[in-house]
């Protein structure tokens, strides 16, 4: 309920907000129930990215920007949130979106980039980075960006939704990179 409090005070279309609310109605009770990590999966994500000592956080999939605002208030990390703007639970329009996750990370250091995952993942530079992947679930898209950062060499993956029987990120982590290191709630963490 505390990300729902958080996102009513700082929308900037309250009306489409209430909306999109009034349609989900009991799916939004329990902590991470509006599509982001729990609290205790973003203490897990920001003792990682602290444990590492990687100097940049790349968030594939940032939905609204709770995890990256969260990386860039409890860490040194340069944060970078990566997503294209084509879900969110609310139904709100791409731009509606855009707009409303730049509003939530303003003045907190995130840099959002607007661009897919793959385009970005071949062209950054990811040298001493956490890269958290929780953007396109299928096991062929988690798999194919697991690839792209092993064979870069970033030293540090993590991800969300290991075990969600719905998506096919453990069987995608599992190939490429065997057994995470550490797991909290759903979030998976990896040393390469």
């Amino acid at each position: 309920m505390n990300k729902l409090k958080q996102l009513w005070r700082i929308v900037t279309h309250p009306k489409e907000l209430r909306l999109a609310l009034s349609g989900l109605g009991m799916r939004l009770s329990g902590d991470g129930a509006l599509g982001g990590l729990t609290d205790e999966e973003t203490a897990g994500v920001v003792r990682w990215v602290k444990d590492s000592g990687a100097s940049v956080f790349v968030e594939i999939g940032t939905l609204f920007g709770f995890t990256a605002k969260a990386v860039a208030q409890q860490t040194s990390a340069k944060v970078r949130a990566v997503d294209i703007y084509c879900w969110n639970p609310f139904g709100l329009t791409s731009e509606e979106h855009e707009r409303f996750t730049r509003k939530v990370v303003d003045g907190c250091g995130v840099q959002l980039v607007k661009q897919d995952s793959l385009d970005y993942l071949k062209a950054a530079d990811l040298e001493n980075a956490l890269v958290f992947l929780d953007g396109d679930h299928r096991y062929s898209a988690v798999k194919t960006e697991l690839e792209l950062l092993k064979a870069k060499g970033v030293r540090f993956i993590a991800g969300h939704d290991f075990g969600n029987p719905l998506f096919g990120v453990t069987q995608a982590v599992k190939e490429v990179l065997g057994e995470p290191d550490e797991i909290v709630g759903m979030c998976w963490y990896k040393r390469t």
